[in-house]
C-alpha cells in the first residue's frame, strides 16, 4: 500500500390540425410528463388502414407555436404505426437547431478531495490511453484496503467511484437487464424510503455533479430498493452458473435501503442521446449516461459515461414532414424478408450526439427515435434524421 495525494494538471416546421378517428386512446400525458400538441396529417394512398385525417400541412410562420399529434394511427404494408408522438418541450417554427458538442471534463482533483481524501491507504493504478481526441491522456483508478474504487478517464467525462460494502450485493438484487433474472418491475418508481425522499437523494448526487464539474440539466428516474424486496430477490452464481450461497449477504436491514437512479441529460429541453459506449444505441434506462445510488449514508456509486457540454448553435432549423418519417420507417420493416409484421409504439423527438461525425468535437442535430417491435419477436429501433427523414445508422 502506499499514500499518494493526487495531483491533477490540470417542417421547417410543419403544424397540423386533426381529427383523430379509431385511433384507440388519446394520450393526455405522456409517460415523461409533459404534453404533446394536437395535431393532423393528410393521409397517404397507400390502401392501408388509416386513422388520421385532416387538412395539408400548413407551413408555420416563424414564432408561431408547433404542435405534433399525441397519437398517431396507420398501416402501411406490414408495420402498424399505433404511436405516441413525444416532444418534450414547447417548439416554435425556427426554434430548432444544429451545433457542436464536447465532452465535459470532470474535475478530478475535486473528485478525489470529495470522495476518497479521507481515506489513507490504497493502492494507485496510472496508465495511458486514447481519449476522445485520439491522444494519449491517464487513466487512474484508486483502490483501498475495502475495496472502494474512484476511477477516471481517458475520456475527459469518464468516471466512476463505489463504495464496496453494499454496491456488490445491490448488483446482484436489482436486475434492469431484460433476462431471465429480470426484476426492476419489483421495486417502485413513485414510492419514498424512510431514510431520504426520492428528491432529497437526488439532491445528494447534483451536489456531487456540481462540485465535480458536471452541468448538465438532468431528468431522472429513481428506483426505490427496499432491503426486504432485494433480499428476497439477490441471486450469486458461481463460475459454473450455479448458485452460490457464499456469496449471499449475512443480514439484510433497512439500513440497506437505497434509490437507484438512471440520469439522463437534456438539450433545451429535448432529451441529449447518443449511443452508449458507442456500441449499445438502444433508448434505454439502463444506458443512461449517468447512473448513481444513495443510501442512508450517502453515495455509494456514481458512474459516468459521457456528458456533453453544447456550443456553435445554428438556430433556424427546418423539419421533414411527420409522414416522411413515418414512410422512411415503413419502408425499412416492409422490405424485410419474410412474413414478419411490425408495431411502432412510440416516436420521440432526440437531439442526437453523433459520436462518429468526429474526434472529440461531434455534431448534434434532431432526430426521431422510434421503437416497437415485431409483433411475437423482439423490440426494435430506428433512428431518423428529423431534418432529412433519412434513417441513421451508428
Amino acid at each position: 500500500m502506499k499514500r499518494k495525494r493526487l495531483r491533477c494538471v490540470p417542417l421547417f416546421f410543419t403544424v397540423f390540425s386533426l381529427a383523430l378517428s379509431g385511433c384507440g386512446r388519446t394520450a393526455g400525458q405522456q409517460e415523461t410528463g409533459l404534453d404533446a400538441g394536437t395535431v393532423s396529417a393528410s393521409s397517404v394512398e397507400t390502401g392501408a388502414e388509416e386513422s388520421i385525417s385532416g387538412a395539408e400541412p400548413v407551413s408555420a410562420e416563424n414564432g408561431e407555436k408547433i404542435v405534433f399529434p399525441e397519437r398517431y394511427c396507420e398501416t402501411i404494408g406490414n408495420v402498424t404505426f399505433n404511436m405516441d408522438v413525444v416532444v418534450n418541450t414547447d417548439l416554435t417554427a425556427g426554434s430548432m437547431v444544429t451545433a457542436k458538442a464536447q465532452m465535459q471534463k470532470v474535475d478530478r482533483e475535486n473528485a478525489f478531495l470529495l470522495l476518497f481524501d479521507s481515506i489513507e491507504e490504497y493502492d494507485t493504478y496510472d496508465y495511458e490511453e486514447e481519449d476522445e481526441y485520439g491522444k494519449n491522456a491517464h487513466s487512474v483508478t484508486y483502490v483501498s484496503p475495502e475495496e472502494t474504487t474512484l476511477a477516471y478517464g481517458p475520456q475527459s467525462s469518464k468516471f466512476d467511484y463505489m463504495e464496496r460494502d453494499l454496491m456488490p450485493y445491490v448488483q446482484n438484487a436489482f436486475v434492469p437487464f431484460r433476462d431471465e433474472h429480470f426484476n426492476a418491475d419489483l421495486y417502485s418508481r413513485s414510492a419514498q424510503l424512510a431514510f431520504m425522499t426520492r428528491e432529497e437523494a437526488f439532491e445528494t448526487v447534483q451536489k456531487v455533479l456540481e462540485k465535480i464539474g458536471v452541468a448538465i440539466e438532468p431528468v431522472y428516474v429513481g428506483y426505490a430498493l427496499d432491503y426486504k424486496t432485494m433480499q428476497s430477490q439477490e441471486y450469486h452464481e458461481d463460475m459454473d452458473g450455479k448458485i452460490d450461497r457464499s456469496q449471499y449477504k449475512a443480514q439484510w436491514t433497512d439500513e440497506d435501503d437505497c434509490y437507484y437512479f438512471y440520469i439522463n441529460q437534456t438539450y433545451k429541453g429535448l432529451p441529449l442521446y447518443h449511443v452508449y459506449n458507442q456500441v449499445f444505441a438502444d433508448v434505454e434506462e439502463i444506458n443512461a449516461p449517468i447512473q448513481a445510488v444513495v443510501s442512508g449514508e450517502g453515495l455509494e456509486w456514481l458512474n459516468i459515461e459521457k456528458v456533453f457540454a453544447v456550443s456553435e448553435e445554428k438556430g433556424g432549423v427546418s423539419l421533414a414532414d411527420l409522414k416522411a418519417v413515418i414512410q422512411t420507417a415503413a419502408d425499412k420493416y416492409n422490405q424485410v424478408l419474410g412474413s414478419s409484421a411490425y408495431e411502432i409504439v412510440k416516436a420521440e423527438l432526440y437531439y442526437y450526439v453523433d459520436l462518429s461525425s468526429g474526434k472529440g468535437t461531434y455534431d448534434v442535430k434532431p432526430v426521431w427515435i422510434l421503437t416497437g417491435n415485431e409483433k411475437g419477436g423482439p423490440n426494435l429501433q430506428i433512428i431518423i434524421d428529423a431534418q432529412t427523414a433519412e434513417e441513421i445508422v451508428p
